[in-house]
């Protein structure tokens, strides 16, 4: 069977594991990432240290194992466990001594079981075949396993900007956005959040008054040159009788991400993430009429934020996000709208 180039990496898998075909497992394996269990304590105590040891699995025979697991095959690990983004060069680099099997997606009718000596020789001989980490960005993808309708779906296509810059599923909440020890330092570094109360008070801070990028749309002399910029790409059409779009798309599509990122971290429960992006997928449904409306505002609010007055920093990148979003016939923006969310 010829697999499809839009077939998922599980399919992939399938396919390979079908024709007893290790090089194609491997090389399905090499187009992603994957996520490998660790302990939580060691996380924890070792952000700083990027070399911090991942635990290895010994079973009853004595079998040495690491389980990993493709990333729309995430389940919950656990108040114990976390997991860790690799390639199969970093896995080889991180999850030492070399004397261990691979298990991918265990009990899946993918599930696959190599040996790291196998695994190491192939890796050595394709280096070229494997994608790293510094490729990711700029891409919609989804995951399988959740929904791609519905009032949730809606809420988090709220968040679909960063989820494309960030080349993660735009509409799940899950155990990782990207991994737990990124995650944990990008709301530690980006917004000093390490506890929950930091995060309820940096999502309700930007659910209420006028949005952070508010006052700076009234004052800020660059507002006419950023909305001349807007309309000429596309991104945003003047109305008669309308102004500029409102700003506080920006700080709804952030308050988005931050719930996804605390689920992803336990910082709060899945429950609570979800129902913060509803709460903001009904703020965002009341304000704006559909989502070129809602991204224009994202866009504003962006540049107004970083003070990117003559758009040379900070534009082009999210004027590439808005084009995908607009423009790929998968993307929810197109197939989803936008006051479904209040429903």
């Amino acid at each position: 069977m010829v697999v499809p180039q839009t077939a998922t990496v599980e399919q992939r898998l399938l396919e390979a594991l079908k024709r007893g075909d290790l090089e194609g497992y491997l090389r399905a394996l090499s187009d992603t990432h994957v996520l490998v269990f660790g302990s939580r304590r060691l996380a924890d105590a070792g952000l700083d240290d990027p070399k911090a040891p991942l635990g290895l699995v010994q079973d009853i025979a004595g079998q040495r194992k690491v389980y990993a697991v493709t990333p729309d095959q995430t389940v919950d690990p656990g108040p114990h466990f976390v997991y860790y983004a690799m390639t199969l060069r970093t896995m080889l680099r991180k999850c030492a001594p070399l004397t261990w099997q691979l298990v991918v997606n265990q009990g899946s009718d993918h599930e696959g079981r190599i040996p790291v000596k196998k695994l190491a020789s192939w890796v050595d001989g394709h280096p070229d075949e494997i994608r790293p980490f510094s490729d990711y960005g700029n891409r919609l993808t989804a995951a399988e396993r959740w929904p791609r309708d519905g009032a949730l779906a809606v809420a988090l296509a709220c968040g679909a900007h960063l989820a494309v810059q960030n080349e993660v599923p735009w509409n799940a909440i899950g155990h990782v956005y990207n991994d737990y020890p990124a995650d944990v330092r990008l709301l530690r570094e980006g917004w000093n959040i390490t506890e929950y109360d930091h995060w309820r008070s940096a999502v309700d801070g930007l659910l209420t008054g006028p949005g952070s990028a508010a006052e700076a749309a009234r004052q800020d002399p660059a507002v006419a040159g950023h909305l001349g910029a807007m309309r000429k790409d596309g991104v945003w059409e003047a109305e008669p009788g309308r102004g500029g779009p409102d700003v506080r798309a920006w700080d709804y599509g952030r308050a988005v991400n931050l719930s996804r990122w605390a689920a992803a971290t336990k910082l709060c429960d899945a429950d609570e993430a979800r129902e913060t992006v509803e709460q903001i997928g009904r703020l965002a449904a009341e304000i704006y009429r559909d989502w070129r409306e809602y991204s224009a505002g994202y866009v504003l609010g962006r540049l107004l934020h970083f003070g990117d007055a003559d758009r040379s920093k900070y534009y082009r990148s999210v004027r590439k996000v808005h084009r995908i979003l607009a423009e790929d016939p998968a993307s929810p923006w197109r197939t989803l709208n936008l006051e479904d969310a209040g429903n």
